[in-house]
């Protein structure tokens, strides 16, 4: 029983970024944790659930991408304070999504994530999606030279490129770190891509710049028996972005590091890890965290796990301030939940423009907004599976079209999927398409708005109006 203990850490380190557990089965009744449609029954956006109502917040909406597993929808979904649906894209059977934001492609603004497979390692095969702002799909990026695109990144560049992230499984001698010589390990991979042509613009490969050794799984499991089918994960690639004067920063997970890069590949600073550049060691320790951003030349946004195995007693969302000439670094602020909450994976720290903070806790179901101070402002509770990010951002997509209506009795439904500023949905009703008048209205409710009449209607249609009373779109006629 004792060494089943003491394996536990090491087996532990092959979660990655995780796969959600099935919970036990409850002798209470589950509560439901995705809707059921009338005008849209292909879709099973999830109910959200709100912990911490908002008050102060950034402007924006809440956006990411609810995981599903084997047995339940994934999809990205797009949300307003109260964890009302303004948009739900949800992607096919047997895919999961992650990552997903509002960004910019060449000057406008574009809905961007990835999909596919996720293995239990936590590493992602698949493809990236682009929608503009009707939510039409304009790009689908692929990662070059006969490789998966992994779930962890997909960074648009002002450039017109993208960053993702690859996992290669590679034959590697690992007697270096106490494995076979005739081992496997994980290449993390990093491309820069063409969103239009696809052309790679840069690559780099982990194993040609930062040894096996600086991993914190070298000398255990499961570097000493890594095989083809269980590959060593030395490295753990989980965001790219651009750096200061054309440089690259890299996140190694499973080195607790982060790497800036020029642009011939070579390595100009690590931070963090086995081999940091940085002092002192007790103002720069995190462990394996994820999201590393520059906000100027000298200030870094990651979000600290501490996790699995557990070597902080609580996950850290931090900001760090460098000095590149010292080679000095510092914390200069924390966002740490009031409930000491312990991501074992994922996650990510996004800075707003007035101070705050959104996170993502990954796996840890929740969405927290802090305010300057770091006070709770605003938290979401996810219904199942986890959310790699979260983000609050602008958003003024318009799908265009009509809204859609449903009937069943003496109920109404309506829905205009990714449409703004409904403030109000009137039924019109009568005993044919050609007489029609008013006689209900609710205000909007979300992704799809139900109406309750006093009589099942012989006609009926729905009209949309903004917070002005302005009609902004009406449905066609629903006759039976």
């Amino acid at each position: 029983m004792r060494a089943a203990w003491l394996l536990l850490p090491c087996l532990l380190l092959l979660v990655g970024c995780g796969v959600e557990k099935k919970a036990v089965a409850s002798t209470g009744a589950a509560r439901p944790t995705t809707a059921t449609l009338h005008t849209l029954p292909d879709l099973h956006p999830p109910i959200l659930r709100i912990d911490t109502p908002a008050k102060g917040t950034a402007p924006g909406y809440v956006m990411f991408a609810q995981k599903g597993g084997k047995d339940r929808p994934s999809g990205v979904v797009i949300s307003d304070n109260h964890g009302r649906i303004v948009w739900f894209h949800e992607v096919p059977k047997g895919l999961e999504a992650t990552d997903f934001r509002a960004q910019t492609y060449r000057g406008k603004p574009v809905l961007t994530w990835w999909q596919g497979t996720i293995s239990k390692a936590g590493i992602g095969r698949g493809t990236y999606v682009v929608y503009d702002a009707s939510y039409k799909q304009i790009a689908t990026v692929k990662a070059a030279h006969g490789l998966d695109g992994d779930l962890h990144e997909f960074q648009l560049t002002p450039r017109g490129t993208a960053y993702i992230s690859i996992y290669h499984e590679v034959p590697v001698d690992l007697r270096s770190v106490g494995g076979p010589k005739n081992g496997y390990a994980e290449d993390s991979v990093v491309q820069e891509l063409a969103v239009d042509t696809g052309k790679v613009v840069f690559e780099w490969n982990s194993l040609d710049h930062v040894p096996l050794t600086e991993s914190i799984q070298a000398h255990r499991e499961p570097a000493l028996h890594a095989t083809k089918k269980r590959p060593l994960d030395y490295f753990h690639v989980n965001s790219i972005a651009d750096g200061p004067g054309g440089t690259i920063l890299v996140s190694g997970r499973n080195t607790s590091a982060l790497y800036l890069l020029r642009r011939d590949g070579s390595i100009i600073w690590r931070l963090g890890g086995k081999r940091s550049d940085f002092g002192p060691a007790a103002a720069v320790k995190f462990r394996y965290q994820h999201n590393a951003h520059f906000h100027g030349p000298t200030t870094i946004s990651l979000f600290d796990n501490g996790a699995i195995p557990k070597e902080e007693p609580y996950t850290r969302p931090l900001v760090l301030k460098i000095d590149p000439a010292t080679k000095t670094a510092k914390i200069v602020k924390m966002f740490v939940h009031p409930k000491k909450l312990s991501s074992p994976f994922e996650g990510n720290l996004e800075l707003l423009p007035d101070g705050g903070a959104f996170v993502g806790w990954g796996g840890i179901r929740k969405l927290t907004e802090f305010s300057p101070a770091g006070k709770v402002r605003f938290q979401m509770t996810l219904p199942y599976g986890d959310t790699y990010r979260g983000y609050r951002l602008p958003w003024t997509g318009n799908p265009g079209g009509t809204p859609l209506v449903a009937v069943d009795g003496d109920r109404v439904y309506a829905s205009w999927n990714g449409k703004r500023g409904i403030g109000r949905w009137q039924v019109l009703a009568g005993a044919d398409s050609d007489h029609l008048a008013v006689i209900a209205s609710r205000p909007w409710g979300g992704l799809e708005t139900t109406i309750g009449l006093e009589t099942p209607p012989s006609a009926v249609a729905v009209r949309a109006l903004d917070a002005a009373g302005r009609v902004i779109g009406r449905s066609a006629v629903w006759t039976g």
